[in-house]
């Protein structure tokens, strides 16, 4: 009993941790439209979405068979063997769901949670067939074979089925509203409004009414029974309340639709996918306490009572959406995820997350074809109009113009969402929340020409890297819950406790890593959350990201030169990892340094100048520690002889020079002082005399090739390195902050 007690404790546990890197991922699914859009500030957003949590954590008992038995048989399985599928199940969901929270990428809790009682379910199912003398004949007994056809089908099509319905209706929207949004709203703002908030409470409230633990079904009955006189009374009331609010308070009936559309989809969210993070270990503690009062061997015991019907206890619910509200508002990882959504749905191009590759280009090129065909049948006097509705222009708003994408796509996101998932749940089908949201937020973008020629190939990839990721995670759930299931079958308690410690482990080590890089992220977020640059801002920033950039370098150059005196590869290896973040600040301030000057003082040529001037520089001193650095680790890993006595010498003079020289230089820039013109000319005339004593010692063959070369090298990239660092100096100089 102690034994099967400590399990279930530790599932519970599980499931707390569950709800926290479930939520992390999950978050995007309701959040994205409002970050974007910016209808509000952060902290109501969130506190429109803490309230849809909490309601929606309520309509969750009805799914709680798809963890019991929707996947699975449990006649087959008894309890000693049922826990093995939780434990398995739950580890693996923990650890899968925060490696991809790491990453930025969401995925689906659905699909993790599917495959993983599928691969738990079917290996435990085979070794207990294979203990009885049968083979993989009992497979048919093991799995609800039809049942988890059609779920996984289902969830699968519902990736095609958002994108093609966000394209569609967004398509719609968009000439009707076109991006004059102040005119067109006066129009149809109050009629859209009021469609769009009676679908969202038309589906979340009736439709998914019959999975709610505290409505009877008097009352759902009666709601089935009156749903059109509802449905219309409700447009024809929203309507007029929100044209008389558009005339009295001059509101912005969108606002509205995209807030409430955040409670609603966070709402549908709680329903839909609370089973996904505490269904298993629900089931887990009911079939313990089921057991406990049964008196029989848990060996003995058959698990057929989980395919009766059983209701979630309304505390539980409650505590699980509790426990994801504050999850919502204190685990930065959710922010990453939800930046990765909203960044490949953005209006405006500027630096993107993701590289193109071989099939978005092909994607792109044949959308391209495909439309220049279909501009040849339709007339042009058509296409001419069509156009017009497409052409953003400022709205004087600095919020609206600042955000990802305007309060239509928002509300179009929000309401065909919102629609699906609270369909599907009503259904008692396990959606997933994150396809269909993520899907509908790309086919809106689609359709609403957000993935220009200058984006498009970058947004596709990212699609198709965040698709990929969603078919990764399915074999992934499938072979590492089999997996663990399996060693826990042979290893019983033991194996379950250790890896329990394990996964504790991997979310540690995955939490520290995960804040470290976040240090590193917010370097320059300052500078890009200013509306406007002064000049003095825009230099200061500039001096301290190159100071900072040059005492990196400088690090890695006395890494590199130490390390070939003494033969050290490891050293080599954290220059070049040092080398390589530097390499990525650089690419990334490439690809935002447009945004920088845009954000600098209109007409301030020479801040702008100096920025590309700096930014040109930092990439020649890049590249030359760079091949330093590869140069020595050739030099090194081939195991070639080390600098003998004279350039060895050289080397260390040259190290203490050169870290002198960036050290001072560094210092210098910071701090506004006069170039470092006597130090860089010692410097430059010791390069210069080393390099004829160079040409001197190999033209009397007293030193060999290999060295000849390597030693050309190093002093022809360390006279570039001062050239580019002296010439930083004069730059600075020129342009006082």
């Amino acid at each position: 009993m102690n034994f099967y007690l400590a399990l279930i404790v530790i599932l519970m546990a599980i499931a707390v941790v569950d709800l926290i890197v479930g939520v992390s991922n999950d978050a995007v699914n309701f959040l994205n439209s409002a970050i974007g859009s910016r209808v509000a500030s952060f902290k109501v957003i969130l506190l429109v979405a803490s309230l849809g949590i909490v309601c929606g954590s309520m309509f969750s008992s009805g799914m709680m068979e798809i963890a019991r038995n929707g996947i699975f048989n449990p006649t087959y399985f008894s309890f000693d063997k049922i826990m093995i599928v939780f434990m398995a199940v739950m580890l693996t969901d923990i650890i899968l769901l925060d490696f991809f929270n790491s990453l930025g990428l969401p995925t689906s809790t659905t699909v993790s949670l599917i495959f993983e009682l599928l691969g738990a379910a079917l290996v435990t199912g085979l070794l207990i067939a294979f203990d009885s003398g049968f083979g993989f004949e009992k497979w048919p007994e093991i799995i609800n074979y039809s049942s988890a056809v059609t779920i996984i089908v289902g969830i699968f099509l519902s990736v095609f089925l958002s994108f093609i319905v966000g394209s569609v209706v967004q398509h719609i929207a968009r000439i009707i509203f076109s991006f004059k949004l102040k005119k067109s709203l006066r129009k149809y703002g109050a009629l859209f409004s009021g469609l769009a908030i009676t679908s969202i409470i038309y589906f979340l409230l009736i439709k998914g009414a019959k999975g709610s633990a505290f409505i009877t079904d008097a009352q759902i009955k009666w709601i089935t029974e009156n749903t059109l006189p509802i449905v219309l009374i409700s447009v024809v009331a929203w309507s007029i309340i929100i044209q008389v609010l558009m005339w009295w308070k001059k509101i912005n009936p969108l606002k509205g639709v995209v807030l409430l559309g955040t409670f609603s989809l966070a709402m549908a969210f709680a329903g839909n996918d609370l089973v996904n993070f505490i269904g298993v270990s629900v089931a887990g503690l009911v079939s313990f306490q089921v057991w406990a009062q049964s008196g029989v061997a848990a060996s003995d015991f058959s698990m057929s009572i989980l395919n009766q019907k059983i209701a979630t206890p309304t505390w539980l619910l409650f505590t699980g959406g509790v426990i994801m509200v504050i999850t919502l508002w204190t685990n930065s990882k959710s922010r990453k995820v939800t930046e990765t959504e909203v960044s490949l749905g953005r209006q405006d191009e500027g630096d993107e997350k993701f590289k193109p590759n071989l099939v978005s280009r092909v994607l792109v090129g044949s959308a391209m074809w495909a439309g220049r065909a279909v501009e040849k049948v339709v007339p042009e006097s058509w296409s001419s109009k069509i156009s017009v509705q497409f052409q953003k222009e400022s709205s004087g708003d600095v919020a609206a113009d600042q955000a990802s994408f305007d309060l239509v796509r928002a509300s179009v996101n929000m309401v065909v969402a919102s629609l699906l998932i609270a369909y599907g749940t009503s259904q008692k089908l396990p959606l997933s929340t994150t396809f269909v949201t993520f899907m509908v937020a790309m086919g809106s973008s689609f359709a609403d020409q957000a993935w220009g020629r200058e984006s498009a190939v970058y947004r596709v990839a990212g699609v198709i890297n965040v698709i990929a990721g969603w078919l990764v995670t399915a074999a992934v759930a499938l072979l590492a819950s089999g997996l663990l299931a399996f060693i826990m079958y042979h290893t019983g308690f033991t194996g379950m406790v250790a890896l329990a410690v394990v996964a504790g482990f991997l979310l540690v080590r995955s939490h520290l890593v995960f804040k470290k890089k976040e240090k590193e992220a917010r370097t320059d977020a300052p500078l890009l959350e200013q509306k406007q640059l002064s000049t003095q801002q825009a230099v200061e920033e500039s001096r301290k990201n190159t100071a900072h950039a040059l005492a990196t370098i400088q690090a890695t150059l006395e890494k590199s030169l130490r390390a070939l005196l003494t033969e050290n590869a490891e050293s080599l290896r954290k220059a070049y990892t040092q080398l390589e973040k530097l390499k990525q600040q650089n690419e990334k301030f490439d690809s935002r340094i447009i945004k920088y000057v845009r954000k600098m003082d209109k007409g301030n040529l020479a801040t702008g100048r100096l920025y590309i001037h700096v930014f040109d520089l930092m990439q020649d001193l890049y590249q030359s520690s760079r091949l330093i650095n590869d140069v020595i680790m050739t030099h090194v890993v081939n195991h070639h002889a080390p600098p003998k006595k004279k350039y060895a010498e050289l080397t260390e003079t040259l190290e203490k020079q050169m870290s002198h020289f960036l050290q001072k230089s560094g210092a210098a820039i910071s701090k506004q002082q006069p170039p470092l013109h006597d130090e860089a000319i010692r410097l430059q005339h010791f390069l210069n005399k080393s390099v004829d004593e160079l040409v001197a010692d190999i033209q009397k063959d007293e030193i060999g090739n290999r060295m000849g070369m390597l030693q050309t090298r190093l002093l022809l990239e360390m006279r570039d390195v001062a050239d580019a660092v002296l010439t930083l100096q004069e730059v600075y100089k020129n342009h006082p902050a």
